[in-house]
């Protein structure tokens, strides 16, 4: 690599699995969440690693694309869409397989509707709102439950949609207070017990994400689903999980070292001014890459397992760092802004604290240009990079 790349050690990722699996019973399947590009680590790959592990029952994404993009990678297993899909997609959905959220009564009806017109059933889970306010069929309350147990059944209603699950997301599920996921959850158990008593048959149901698959058992369904364990995320960093780990290292190398003299300037604005000689270094990794600009003048990276202070606004494409003092720095060597380097840890945490940025965004924000390098036995197993028209190998 001569650029900036992030490692990622597909090794963790299983590891992460393992732990996840272990606060389930053994019936319990579970759907692993790859949106976002499975949080920034290669949605392909991570999915294909995780397809044949025991008790896997589907992948969820965010769109039709991100979807389709795992069916053209040869993904078989069940893909949930969480997110809003066209309903004029529904010869599409059946051709690749893929299951919808069906999030009301007039959405559901306008994809029947397509799926009739194109001769094809299209799968789905109704998707209930039971307090968060985002997509699903509203139960907030009491006053919400009859308007929307019969709006449920206005999608089991629709002859062209073929359901067998149902699920919510919880908005607090990391929290030691736990009475809003309480509130959450009997709010979609009402829903699910009448649909149930109705005589309506929704195996796949499921509300625990990955807080509540740590903090909140009594939530366990038939399915759960969880993302952010799988790339070592804490529900709640005051209450880790024992062995989760991040499987990721954002790396990047020296593109050149500099002397600088008192009164010189550094970077777009001028917001650093020199006050001594100092030696610095220009790294290749700006907020284009996924850099948090909030490391402007801010925060440090590791070179040679020594803290580099961050100088001057992060650029688009690069950054500089104060090397004074840290001996045998020289063009070309591997630095980290994220994970190992010699003897030094530095993890995410730390550098999105440090940027105050939010630390799921920022890995997410890792864009595509920056290749992943996938390890496995501490071997290089595979390498993920951008073609000349920018679409992703």
């Amino acid at each position: 690599m001569s650029r900036t790349w992030l490692e990622v050690n597909l090794d963790v990722i299983r590891n992460n699995y393992k732990i996840a699996r272990s606060k389930l019973k053994e019936t319990t399947e579970l759907i692993a969440v790859v949106k976002a590009d499975a949080y920034g680590n290669g949605a392909p790959v991570v999915a294909s690693i995780l397809e044949s592990e025991p008790g896997i029952y589907a992948f969820a994404v965010a769109s039709f694309d991100e979807a389709e993009q795992l069916r053209l990678h040869g993904v078989k297993k069940p893909i949930l869409i969480l997110g809003y899909t066209a309903p004029h997609l529904a010869p599409e959905l059946y051709s690749l397989d893929l299951t919808a959220a069906l999030v009301s009564g007039e959405y559901a009806r306008a994809l029947d509707r397509y799926a009739r017109q194109s001769g094809v059933t299209v799968k789905g889970h109704i998707k209930v709102d039971s307090g968060m306010s985002r997509l699903g069929i509203v139960n907030h309350s009491p006053r919400n439950f009859e308007a929307a147990v019969a709006e449920a059944e206005e999608i089991l209603a629709c002859d062209r949609l073929i359901i067998d699950g149902i699920f919510t997301h919880f908005a607090t599920s990391g929290w030691e207070d736990t009475s809003f996921t309480d509130l959450q959850f009997a709010n979609f158990k009402a829903v699910l017990d009448a649909l149930t008593a109705k005589g309506y048959q929704l195996p796949h149901a499921h509300c625990c994400n990955s807080g509540a698959v740590v903090f909140h058992p009594e939530c366990e369904l038939h399915t759960v689903r969880t993302g952010s364990l799988l790339y070592g995320f804490q529900p709640d960093y005051g209450r880790p999980v024992p062995g989760l780990v991040s499987p990721s290292q954002l790396k990047s190398s020296i593109g050149q070292v500099k002397n600088l003299a008192p009164g010189d300037k550094v970077g777009y604005n001028c917001t650093y001014e020199v006050t001594r000689d100092m030696s610095i270094a220009v790294i290749p990794i700006g907020y284009a890459d996924g850099l948090p600009y909030g490391m402007s003048n801010k925060g440090h990276i590791l070179v040679n397992g020594q803290k580099a202070p961050v100088i001057g606004s992060v650029c688009m494409d690069q950054m500089m760092v104060d090397i004074t003092g840290i001996e045998g720095v020289r063009p070309g060597q591997t630095v980290t802004i994220f994970g190992e380097d010699n003897d030094a840890f530095q993890s995410m945490i730390e550098v999105s604290k440090e940027a105050e940025a939010f630390p799921p965004q920022f890995f997410t924000n890792i864009t595509s240009r920056v290749p992943r390098v996938y390890y496995e036995n501490g071997m290089v197993v595979s390498y993920e990079a951008l073609t000349g028209t920018g679409a992703r190998l």
